[in-house]
């Protein structure tokens, strides 16, 4: 593995010139590795990304050992990684699933880093920038997965609301309170409290409470 304190080197065709343009040669490089199955240091990582074409500045790696299934916003050492990296400076990673726990999840990393002006890569996807416009096919292809996703989960919501209503099962959300809570929260509304104070006193949301105020309101028209 190549280590040096200069800026990291970009991939290189088979002629050894650079496939990027000259006015990006230069800039900074940072990589993010996480293992989930492993405490220690990442080398076999570290020797993948050197293969890659990459030269690796140990200050500018981040690594975590979160599980797959953990949003890449909730990883501390990914998200510190990204406030630290400057507009137009590029991030690289080795497997697309080190930008998140799921295809919706990958786009909203990606979303943000072009938000921030930052260059994204993955080595799993070849050395196009992710965050580039026009779109790379890669992630117009993420974007048909989730789509895909999203109606496939609202068939099957549509179709498990329609099962239980022919079964005469109950639908909807389940009371978050019993009964008595429910009177107390009314009660509470009806002294003057503010639906904030009394989410507050009842710690819930705001939105219980307008629930609860809502389904113990008299039916229109009844005097």
């Amino acid at each position: 593995m190549r280590s040096s304190a200069s800026f990291s080197a970009m991939p290189m065709n088979k002629t050894g010139s650079s496939r990027l343009k000259p006015d990006t040669i230069s800039r900074r490089t940072y990589f993010y590795i996480n293992n989930p199955d492993a405490r220690g240091f990442p080398e076999p990582e570290l020797i993948a990304l050197d293969r890659s074409g990459y030269t690796v500045v140990l200050n500018r790696v981040a690594i975590d050992n979160a599980p797959p299934y953990l949003a890449a916003s909730s990883r501390e050492e990914f998200s510190a990684l990204l406030r630290r990296i400057a507009p137009g400076e590029l991030l690289v990673v080795l497997e697309l699933a080190s930008l998140g726990c799921s295809a919706r999840d990958v786009l909203a990393t990606l979303t943000r880093c072009r938000k921030a002006k930052i260059a994204v890569r993955c080595v799993e996807l070849g050395n196009c920038d992710l965050t580039a416009r026009p779109e790379p096919q890669a992630v117009k292809t993420l974007r048909a997965i989730v789509r895909m996703d999203r109606s496939v989960r609202s068939l099957r919501s549509t179709e498990s609301l329609k099962s239980a209503r022919e079964n005469g099962r109950p639908t909807g959300r389940p009371a978050s309170f019993s009964g008595g809570d429910r009177e107390r929260i009314v009660r509470s509304l009806g002294k003057g409290l503010s639906v904030s104070e009394v989410a507050r006193r009842f710690g819930t949301s705001r939105q219980t409470v307008m629930r609860v105020r809502a389904a113990a309101a008299p039916p229109a028209g009844d005097s």
